[in-house]
């Protein structure tokens, strides 16, 4: 059994749910318990391990000089009954180059930085919020606004819990310049399994426009109340629905999705009285986004309007990024070196090297997914792809670092 398989299945079995899959959101328990299994390891690879003020763990190797640094992680905190390779893969892909380099005495001219960032899925606190603290984007008392969704406890109540038990060194913030960052990842979906292709070559992540967009009407008997009398906030929302579908396919490359619907009051013999549509659209393109945006807010209203109804909405909105053409070469001049199939492709997932992308010049290598399952119990990778991409990842990490 390869090493990497030894890390990532002791991972897999720290939060393991008796549902399936694994549950380990940020600051949990198993997460905590997560936490002191990778520090152990970063020191028994003799790297010199911290945290700042987010959590984030950083295992440092030094290099012939005092940097700038290329770094690479991910994150180790799951959705609930996630599986064992989303974020696992690239920080135990990261440790295991570092215990190579260290076999092979491998002395790098650039120090090396592994890094898990806290709460990349955002279940526990807000997405990114370890990466964005790394980054420079979120401030100490900025922490102080974030309540846990589990443990119902102020972000830094349940990081004064997670201090009291690491054995790493506490830093308010690294300091370090990183000149590049590099992820190992999942793809997440199903494209490099069917064109036959080993590596993904990242190109850049995809922006997020999520839309709350809420109708609110007159509730009412379904039975008693006249169609032509009625004000169903419904009716506006399926047709919002169904604008989502069609904008998007308008636009190449772009995806659009409704997987949220609140209704009030839910009851199968009762005309709604207010209906929030959840709608998420993603694209490489921001000005592609705001398109769709658009075209859906202008049927939301029509439609509102129409069935005299009233209706407003709350967004959020994720920049997409570009990766390094630098960092990208670099990864595919190594997988040509290596002699993997590999595509050039985006990140329709959203990942903390978007946010390190405000700092360093970045890159992400993915590795297939069996069927295209992710955040699932039966999310799975071969092993031997997972092997391949961490031979991909050291010759990257050896290449930037020279």
């Amino acid at each position: 059994m390869s090493q990497i398989r030894r890390y990532l299945e002791a991972l897999g079995e720290i939060g393991k749910d008796p549902r399936g899959g694994v549950s380990r959101p940020s600051m949990s328990t198993p997460d905590l318990e997560a936490r002191e299994f990778v520090v152990s390891l970063m020191k028994e690879l003799h790297l010199k391990t911290f945290y700042d003020l987010a959590g984030n763990l950083i295992g440092v190797r030094e290099g012939e000089s005092d940097g700038p640094f290329v770094t690479t992680g991910s994150h180790i905190d799951s959705v609930m009954n996630g599986g064992i390779f989303d974020g696992a893969l690239g920080v135990m892909g990261a440790l295991e180059v570092v215990r190579e380099l260290n076999e092979d005495m491998v002395r790098t001219r650039r120090p090396i930085a592994v890094i898990v960032f806290t709460d990349e899925e955002g279940n526990a606190y807000t997405p990114f919020l370890g990466s964005k603290y790394f980054a420079g984007l979120l401030r100490p008392t900025d922490l102080e606004g974030f309540r846990g969704l589990y443990s119902g406890n102020p972000f830094p109540k349940d990081f004064e819990e997670f201090s009291k038990r690491t054995k790493a060194t506490r830093i308010d913030r690294f300091v370090g310049n990183v000149a590049h960052h590099v992820e190992l990842h999942v793809e997440q979906g199903p494209v490099l399994e069917s064109m036959g292709k080993e590596i993904g070559v990242v190109t850049g992540i995809v922006g997020v426009q999520r839309l709350w967009i809420t109708f609110k009407g007159r509730q009412s008997h379904a039975g008693t109340t006249p169609m032509n009398m009625r004000r169903d906030p419904m009716i506006p929302a399926a047709r919002t629905i169904l604008a989502v579908r069609r904008e998007t396919k308008k636009v190449e490359e772009a995806v659009g999705t409704v997987g949220l619907l609140d209704v009030t009051p839910n009851v199968m013999n009762v005309i709604s009285g207010q209906v929030t549509v959840g709608v998420d659209i993603r694209s490489l393109e921001a000005e592609d986004m705001k398109a769709i945006k658009e075209a859906v807010l202008n049927e939301a209203t029509e439609a509102a309007a129409e069935e005299k109804v009233q209706v407003g909405y709350k967004e959020l909105f994720e920049e997409p990024v570009k990766c390094s053409e630098e960092v990208v070469s670099k990864i595919e001049s190594s997988a040509k070196k290596l002699g993997l199939s590999y595509m050039r492709m985006p990140s329709r997932a959203l990942h903390d090297t978007q946010v390190m992308a405000s700092v360093a010049k970045v890159g992400m290598i993915f590795v297939p997914s069996k069927g295209g399952v992710s955040h699932a119990p039966d999310e799975y990778t071969d092993w031997e792809q997972v092997e391949k991409g961490v031979k991909l990842l050291k010759e990257v990490i050896m290449e930037l670092s020279d």
